[in-house]
């Protein structure tokens, strides 16, 4: 009797044991949850609110001074030589006597002023004039042929065009607020209709120059992948971005996040290069490329399995594994200023069985739960150990990033069109803004000025990337 009862109580103990565990990595994911932000996860800075996490940055210290660095060329305002105008300004009466100084003899050099100020903004109207000649020969009679933007007899020209794309697409104003923007700095009277007009405008004659695009980042020799969500017509969309850090390319449809999307637009299909992107499973389905996976995403994840998972905290490997990283961001850094283009062998021998080290404690720390759900941990550590080489490519060759911030960088505007006017109203707006964002990256990397890159557009000069990078 007493045996039976030691045994179920052993039993009942057992089960307590079981489901006191099962609760404890319960709650432990919640206040995983629950405590997401920029800095343990891949939450983007946007979304942590208030409560903002600390910056934090993979650069150690380098003992200079905050600020401007001696020597360094300054931004500070100078005089002209040759300002636009000049504007003479004589005393009218003598500080000392109060006599009337009119007509007094100037003495020595005046001292200047000078002013920067943007002239005022006012429309100005050009008549293009299409004159009729007669041909002395056969008396054929030939009209003059308009300038393309010239399309009726009384239009807005290409700058009004250029500045509405601009404001729309690269500082997310909505339509509305554009068309009070140009009434009250310039005067100019134009619907919502006419900017969404002239968006689309500007995105056909930005067709050619996007194919351009993205036939050159399909050649580089490295890219960067990326994708976030966004709205159409109420609806979820993936967008996609394809980028170098001289050339940016988007893309958006109906297929969603995955390979469909992805092979849709038509870049990671025929690029050979070492593609960088986060662990997003539908990227490996590419396999003409290299592939490269992204430190920060891992950093991240790491730093949020320290805080919240109370085996990583203990056993230390998750923080550990976030200093080694950031070890070996640094090494290379230091390497590459040596004129390395990789890590020496005996350096990246220390760090991949460092590395090998904290993944065997990890996956030691973290045993399987048989063919359920495994742990955030050890999917982890499951990844780290298959995907070694994609995780450390950074090290072994110096052209491929840490991170994957280039790509990041440049999908981070879709969370802002997003909360500015809630998404896009049709796919094809959306195509549209895109296209004119992607130029607008590409020649704004290259050190172009957006707006007026918009304008050559318009008349017919775009500028055009070459075929490799």
């Amino acid at each position: 009797m007493l045996t039976a009862r030691l045994d179920a109580l052993e039993a009942e103990n057992t089960q307590l044991k079981t489901e006191i565990a099962e609760l404890r990595e319960e709650n432990a994911e919640l206040r995983r949850q629950l405590g997401r932000n920029s800095r343990n996860s891949s939450q983007p800075p946007s979304a942590d609110g208030l409560a903002k996490a600390p910056p934090r940055s993979m650069r150690g210290r380098s003992g200079r001074r905050v600020g401007k660095q001696p020597g360094a060329p300054g931004t500070a305002l100078m005089q002209v030589a040759n300002p636009t105008r000049r504007v003479p300004h004589l005393p009218a009466s003598c500080a000392g006597c109060g006599s009337d100084l009119a007509g007094a003899a100037l003495v020595g050099e005046p001292v200047i002023r000078q002013v920067f100020d943007v002239p005022e903004v006012k429309v100005e109207v050009t008549a293009h004039e299409l004159h009729t000649v007669a041909c002395d020969g056969c008396g054929t009679l030939t009209r003059a042929a308009a300038p393309v933007f010239a399309t009726a007899p009384a239009v807005y020209g290409p700058r009004v065009s250029a500045l509405a794309a601009y404001l729309s697409v690269q500082h997310h104003i909505p339509v509305g607020r554009i068309a009070e923007i140009l009434a009250d700095v310039a005067g100019i009277e134009v619907s919502s209709g006419w900017i969404s007009a002239a968006v689309g405008k500007m995105a056909a004659v930005l067709s050619p120059v996007t194919t351009a695009i993205g036939d050159a980042i399909a050649g580089a020799s490295v890219a960067h992948f990326d994708e976030s969500v966004t709205r159409v017509n109420g609806k979820n969309h993936w967008l996609h971005v394809a980028a170098t850090p001289t050339l940016t390319a988007y893309h958006i449809d109906e297929h969603g996040r995955g390979t469909e999307s992805i092979t849709a637009f038509g870049i990671l299909p025929r690029f050979t290069g070492v593609a960088m992107h986060d662990a997003y499973r539908s990227y490996q389905a590419f396999d003409r490329c290299t592939h490269a996976l992204c430190n920060a995403h891992i950093v991240r994840e790491a730093t949020g399995i320290g805080e919240y998972d109370a085996v990583a905290r203990a056993d230390g490997w998750a923080g550990a594994l976030v200093l080694l990283l950031g070890d070996g961001h640094r090494w290379v850094a230091a390497w590459r200023d040596k004129g390395h283009d990789r890590l020496p062998a005996f350096k990246f021998d220390d760090l991949s069985r460092r590395f090998d080290d904290l993944v065997e404690r990890a996956l030691a720390a973290h045993p399987p739960r048989g063919s359920g759900k495994q742990s955030p941990a050890r999917n982890l550590a499951l990844r780290l150990r298959d995907r070694k080489d994609e995780v450390l490519r950074f090290a072994a060759d110096f052209t491929v990033a840490f991170s994957n911030n280039v790509a990041e960088q440049d999908i981070r505007m879709i969370k802002t069109k997003t909360k500015v006017s809630g998404g896009f109203r049709t796919l094809k707006g959306a195509q549209a803004f895109l296209s004119i964002r992607g130029y607008i990256s590409t020649v704004r990397k290259n050190g172009l000025r957006a707006a007026q890159s918009l304008y050559d557009a318009l008349l017919g000069t775009p500028w055009t990337p070459a075929l490799t990078n």
